[in-house]
């Protein structure tokens, strides 16, 4: 016989890929699952863990689950980029803005699907490692997120917490882009390493659970201290 949550993980994901729950729609309650299933509340919560986990859904605390969206007949990566080194160095890690300000540009504002003349919000952002700058980032931010959010802290690590907690706004899907580039002169001087040094350069655009591009990031980072690790699902 089948866990309890097993049910009602089938139940609910079966029901998301009929669209009975479409893309940015909130699931039931825990209370609600609790009285649909006639269970208590662990295996509720089991079942949900586990959606979140194979990213059919998303949680946002004191508001609820909500449908994310999700990919589930295609290959897919299951963790890329730094994902793997920030869970072993995050404490170590600190960041700092070292500009916020708005911009017009066409090349952006058509990569985040808004009008050319939209004033988008840009920052220079600094990772440090140790007290070691080792990761540059060049984020430009849709219209639709308040740029007050950004102005109360400046030492903020994750955007992606920042547009969660502060806009209410849930990142679920990015497209990466990766080269290897020599470090500029500027670039150079902002990660204190010689100028032409071996850098990686990725550019990322993050998407919404309705499928809208929100931020996009260009990154540049030092890989001799910094590892960029792919695993995939088939």
């Amino acid at each position: 016989m089948k866990p309890s949550y097993k049910i009602i993980y089938e139940s609910i994901k079966n029901d998301i890929l009929r669209k009975k729950f479409p893309i940015g729609s909130m699931l039931p309650s825990e209370a609600e699952l609790e009285k649909q299933f006639n269970v208590s509340r662990t295996p509720v919560r089991q079942a949900l863990k586990q959606l979140e986990n194979d990213n059919y859904i998303y949680r946002q605390q004191g508001r609820g689950s909500f449908v994310a969206n999700f990919r589930p007949k295609e290959k897919w990566i299951n963790m890329t980029g730094f994902k793997r080194q920030y869970n072993y160095s995050w404490q170590k890690v600190t960041a700092q803005t070292l500009e916020l300000r708005t911009i017009q540009s066409k090349t952006y504002a058509k990569a985040l699907m808004v009008d050319e003349d939209e004033e988008l919000i840009f920052l220079k952002r600094l990772r440090y490692l140790d007290a070691k700058p080792i990761f540059y980032m060049e984020q430009i931010i849709a219209p639709i997120v308040p740029i007050e959010i950004f102005q109360e802290d400046s030492s903020f690590t994750s955007i992606q917490q920042i547009l969660s907690e502060k806009a209410f706004i849930e990142l679920v899907i990015a497209e990466d882009t990766i080269e290897a580039v020599n470090a500029e002169a500027d670039i150079a001087d902002i990660l204190e390493i010689p100028h032409g040094t071996a850098l990686l350069k990725g550019s990322r655009i993050s998407y919404s659970p309705e499928n809208k591009p929100i931020n996009l990031d260009v990154f540049y980072t030092n890989t001799e201290v910094w590892k960029y690790f792919s695993s995939y699902r088939y």
